[in-house]
């Protein structure tokens, strides 16, 4: 690890979406990743596990709005390569009916060793996700934020919840992502951390004894990212909306910048996984526990909670309006509401997956 940690300004803030590529006649997830990668000739783009899968990554930018300008230019780049090549792109935590055992895996030594490795553990993990990364100023600073900020995944997971279906079903989940990477090693929430040099040892040891390879490895919700500085929040499914990407990037901004400032009190791993399962099963329709009183509440009211802390973060980084959208997905409901609406009026999977793809690039 080479920690990069107060190298950026504090609180700056970078997106990573992963997107399916679909086939524009059928709807379903094909293995196009190298000839759109190619078509694009854009170095923000990144393979993943699967070629049915297209990674992209904005660079730093200080506020918010920057971010999502260049979200909002790597969607329209992006769908014009895929169009080019008779595709697709959508976004949502899983496609609602394509199924794992048809996707082909990366053929680079990172992914075909996982695959070896972890075997269908791996091999069925057709998802995608959102990932934010926001800067930090210190290495300790990024362990005990890592450790504020898991309390509150369960509330970031009900917002983000946009994956209800699987391999042709309706799962009954809100996030059926969620669950289907917990059954990958070194996944789901971290432990807490009290200093960086307690990160630090844990990778030493874990590499050491073959574990894993590097840090990287440790595909927790929420954890340090050394080499960029940063905290890496990864809990939330692929956003069908990019204004609902705006929303979950700003309140993850603005959580981190308040919890730079003040510490709360850590709680059990054990009763956070609660309330995440909660999240996962009901999304915005959960009750989750206040773990600073042992007192239920709806999930909407824990976020607006939520909304209440970071305010102030929010007037300083000038991400008020981003963050406003967050109420407007409380009124809406989260993308898997949405999926399970146009699944109700339209009485079909493929309408769900026509939906993915029109909603992903629809005003950009």
């Amino acid at each position: 690890m080479e920690p990069a940690f107060g190298r950026s300004v504090p609180f700056t803030i970078g997106i990573e979406e992963e997107y399916q590529l679909l086939s524009a006649e059928s709807h379903e997830l094909v293995p196009r990743f190298e000839e759109i990668a190619s078509e694009a000739a854009d170095e923000r783009v990144r393979e993943e596990l699967m070629t049915s899968v297209l990674e992209a990554a904005t660079g730093i930018h200080e506020r918010v709005s920057e971010a999502m300008e260049e979200v909002r230019e790597i969607r329209r780049h992006m769908r014009d390569a895929a169009a080019r090549r008779g595709a697709l792109i959508a976004s949502g935590g899983t496609h609602p009916f394509s199924r794992w055992e048809h996707q082909e895996i990366t053929d680079t030594p990172r992914y075909q060793g996982v695959v070896e490795e972890l075997r269908w553990v791996a091999e069925q993990v057709a998802i995608f996700g959102l990932h934010v990364h926001v800067a930090v100023p210190a290495a300790d600073a990024a362990a005990a934020i890592t450790t504020a900020v898991r309390t509150h995944v369960p509330e970031l997971l009900a917002l983000s919840a946009n994956s209800p279906y699987w391999q042709g079903h309706a799962t009954g989940l809100a996030s059926t992502r969620s669950k289907v990477f917990e059954t990958m090693p070194r996944s789901g929430l971290p432990p807490r951390l009290d200093s960086y040099e307690e990160f630090e040892e844990l990778v030493r040891r874990g590499t050491a004894a073959g574990f894993f390879t590097d840090y990287t490895y440790l595909w927790w919700d929420v954890r340090p990212h050394p080499n960029f500085g940063t905290i890496e929040l990864r809990a939330f499914d692929a956003q069908t909306r990019v204004e609902s990407v705006a929303a979950i990037a700003a309140l993850t901004q603005c959580l981190v910048a308040t919890f730079g400032e003040r510490r709360p009190a850590p709680q059990p791993r054990t009763f956070v996984d609660e309330n995440k399962w909660r999240a996962a099963r009901y999304g915005l329709e959960a009750d989750l526990v206040d773990l600073a009183h042992d007192t239920e509440r709806p999930a909407r009211a824990a976020i607006r909670e939520l909304l209440e802390l970071v305010e102030p973060a929010s007037r300083r980084l000038g991400c008020s309006g981003e963050l406003a959208e967050v109420d407007r997905i409380l009124e809406r409901g989260n993308g898997a509401d949405e999926q399970r609406r146009v699944h109700e009026d339209d009485g079909g999977l493929l309408a769900v997956s026509r939906w993915l793809a029109d909603r992903t690039v629809e005003g950009l």
